[in-house]
């Protein structure tokens, strides 16, 4: 299994050092088969889910890689305190990226499904 995560800086306060929100991400759990609405096969599916550690209100967005190189994304545009996001693969490879910024944040983007 491959853990990464794309930082994606934010304005912590006024005047304060960007803060990388993707920190505030934990995986909660992982799980290689079983049943994923959608899905043929459930022996090579792979699901993830992260949960919020941190005290504020997160935008995030999740990729999971499927066997084929293609990912499948999941968005969240508020993810509240200990609120979780999951994402599945159909027949995945365990890759996942995400990203994650403060929800409030209007001078950052998260990356578009193109790139």
């Amino acid at each position: 299994m491959m853990l990464t995560s794309v930082s994606v800086f934010s304005q912590s306060e006024e005047g304060a050092a960007p803060k990388d929100y993707t920190e505030c991400l934990k995986k909660a759990e992982y799980k290689w088969g079983g049943v994923c609405k959608g899905c043929i096969e459930s022996k090579k599916t792979y699901k993830v889910k992260f949960v919020n550690n941190c005290t504020e209100n997160l935008s995030v967005k999740l990729a999971v890689q499927e066997n084929h190189k293609r990912w499948k994304t999941y968005t969240r545009p508020v993810l509240m305190p200990n609120d979780t996001i999951s994402g599945f693969a159909c027949v995945g490879t365990g890759k996942y990226l995400y990203w994650a910024k403060r929800a409030d944040d209007n001078t950052v983007d998260l990356p578009t499904d193109e790139e």
